[in-house]
């Protein structure tokens, strides 16, 4: 990956990703729009929910395919948006919006959160193999509270037809990381082929210092997930503050819409419970 922290043979696999990688199709809203998200964060959960439920509306998320959550023992209600039918295989993509108030968190939540309405623009101007299911968690400090919640009122059928849970974290910091050791291999090889074919930078950080993440809770129910971030080795060891760095956050925007765009045409579908 362009000289940084991951390595990969150039096999078979890799090179049959690459020629699929190609055809892939997506349409990443305008880098203005993206950014602007980013310069006012609101400054309460309850804030943050209702301009996330603004957002996914003006993305075209509307009606039944716009729903709240309410968590129990949560003051705001995960935001959930559905992208297809909701019936057959489905990629679940979530990150967490809570306001940051742990000192073990150096950057702010709302970078990966405010991400979720413009993936989800992305990729509804085409028809989709899979529903995509996207899920803003009212998580509470260091604790994946809406992540556990929604996942544990997953009914088996849900369980059993998530082929994915794409963990979306702090990002715009650095350039796209990936904890590698913590995701599924599969997952990571689909990345690693999306790196490739759009030329972008990525590269492997542990992030397991900071305690659990909201793939935890999917990890437990045997989905496949995948955790990407921007965080660095100084963030991660000492909670050093990182400035935000808006090439590197469209970038891992656009690198995150044409992994769903392949993920949604490469999955193949698990071994369901019986």
């Amino acid at each position: 990956m362009r000289g940084l922290g991951l390595v990969i043979v150039v096999s078979g696999s890799l090179l049959c990703g690459l020629c699929l990688a190609q055809k892939v199709q997506f349409t990443p809203a305008e880098k203005p729009l993206v950014l602007e998200r980013m310069k006012s964060i609101p400054e309460t959960n309850a804030a943050r929910a209702l301009k996330l439920k603004e957002l996914f509306s003006q993305a075209g998320c509307n009606g039944n395919s716009l729903i709240e959550q309410k968590v129990e023992g949560a003051e705001t209600p995960n935001i959930i948006c559905r992208l297809g039918t909701g019936e057959g295989d489905a990629v679940i993509v979530g990150a967490h919006y809570e306001r940051n108030s742990s000192p073990q968190r150096p950057v702010d939540n709302w970078s990966g959160a405010s991400l979720l309405p413009a993936l989800y623009q992305s990729l509804r101007e085409r028809k989709r193999s899979h529903s995509f299911v996207f899920v803003a968690f009212a998580d509470d400090g260091n604790a994946p509270a809406g992540a556990e919640f929604f996942a544990r009122h997953l009914t088996r059928s849900q369980v059993d037809r998530a082929e994915a849970m794409i963990n979306v974290d702090a990002l715009g910091f650095s350039p796209t990381k990936v904890w590698t050791a913590h995701s599924d291999k599969d997952l990571v090889h689909a990345l690693i082929v999306m790196v490739y074919a759009l030329k972008l930078p990525a590269s492997q950080i542990d992030i397991a210092a900071l305690g659990s993440t909201d793939s935890d809770p999917f990890a437990a129910r045997h989905i496949p997930q995948i955790t990407i971030h921007s965080l660095t080795q100084q963030n991660v060891a000492n909670g050093a503050t990182t400035q935000f760095r808006p090439n590197n956050y469209y970038d891992t925007y656009r690198l995150l819409c044409g992994y769903l765009a392949y993920l949604d045409q490469s999955l193949k579908p698990r071994q369901h419970t019986q």
